[in-house]
Formats: C-alpha cells, structure tokens, sequence
C-alpha cells in the first residue's frame, strides 16, 4: 500500500515537474506563435491592400491613356464619334463615309479613315478588336438584293471586308480581329427620317479591354 502511495506520489510530482518546465518553456514560445500569427495576418492585410492600390492604379493609368487615344482619333478623323466605357473605346464610323451609296466595298475616304485609325490601334497590340455592321431597317433593293437578300447580309459583309483591309493594309493579327453583324436590330435613332437612318448606317470598331 505504501509503495503504491509511493509510486502515486512520484508520478505525481514528475507530471508536476513536467508541467513546470513545460509552462516555463514552452509557454513563452506558444506566445511567440500568436504574435506571429498575428503579426502574419496583419502583414497578409497590408500586401493585399498594395496589390489593390497598385491595381487601382493600373486601372487609372490604362484609362488614361485611353482618353489620350480617343483625343488623337478626333483629331486625326473628322465627322465620328469615339466613346470610352469601361477601358472599352468605341469608334462609330457612318457608313456613308465608309462605302460608296449601294456598295460593299470600301471607299477610298473609307481606306484613308481605317488606315489613320489603325495607326491608334497599333499602339494597343494586346487588345482584340471586334467590327460591327449596322443598316437601316430599309430593305436591300438594286444590285445588292441578288447578293445580300437582307441587312443582316449587308452589315455582315460590309464588317467582313473592314477586319480584311485592317488585316491585309494595316498588318493588324487576323487572331485580335473579329466580325459580327447587327443588321438593322440596333438603330440608334428613329428609321422614320433620313437623318435617322444615316445614322443607323455605320460600322463600329470596339477596341475590347485587355
């Protein structure tokens, strides 16, 4: 029995010992281990509100530059209108100064026009481009009819030759450039007078964000 008490006390006191050293030891580390762990969420804050800024900042420089493009184009082309929305900058080109009355092919002011952009293009290699066919909502008559029985035809046709003179004149990668018709589904003024359908008779170049 006593040497049960004995063995009972021991243990005891080396449990007892174990916990002293352990509290002395190990104690102040486990403190260190909060500390750092604290230390470490506060640095994880600090670098993610960097990458913010720095990305705010990036966001800041690229529409920056944006304006100054859509300042040279207007500049540089006269009678269109160039919009920025989100780093997306927008050229609406009306038709009439782009194809001669009734045609698809391209005019030599259209030529002049697109090479004078493509020059602004240029300067931005990393973003893709998408060609937009707009018409009225007249229906195709004359020579065309044979060819192109509706607008969407026409306006698809007419995107198409656009993204080929930038690809075979201007040396712009077929891979950024793509063609997509509207036909008359998105005027952007009444068809009801002729002001209004000239206007829905365009071509807009979309310069898309990277």
């Amino acid at each position: 029995m006593k040497r049960d008490i004995f063995y009972f006390s021991f243990i005891l006191f080396l449990l007892l010992l174990f916990g002293f050293f352990y509290v002395r030891k190990y104690s102040p580390l486990n403190d260190a281990l909060l500390e750092y762990k604290e230390e470490n969420k506060t640095l994880v804050s600090i670098v993610n509100d960097l990458k913010s800024n720095m990305e705010s900042v990036d966001t800041l420089a690229k529409e920056e530059k944006a304006s100054y493009l859509i300042q040279d184009i207007k500049d540089m082309v006269e009678g269109i209108e160039v919009e920025l929305e989100r780093e997306e900058i927008s050229i609406t080109l009306p038709c009439k100064k782009m194809f001669p009355p009734g045609s698809v092919e391209l005019s030599d002011e259209g030529q002049e026009t697109l090479l004078r952009i493509a020059n602004i293009l240029k300067e931005m290699p990393d973003r893709d481009i998408q060609i937009e066919g707009h018409t009225d909502n007249m229906a195709i008559s004359g020579s065309l009819k044979d060819e192109y029985p509706t607008n969407w035809d026409l306006s698809a046709k007419r995107a198409v030759n656009v993204v080929k003179f930038l690809i075979s004149k201007v040396d712009i990668e077929p891979s950024r450039l793509a063609a997509v018709a509207f036909g008359e589904y998105r005027p952007l003024a009444s068809n009801d007078t002729e002001e209004g359908r000239n206007k829905n008779r365009r071509i807009v170049i979309d310069v898309l964000p990277e």
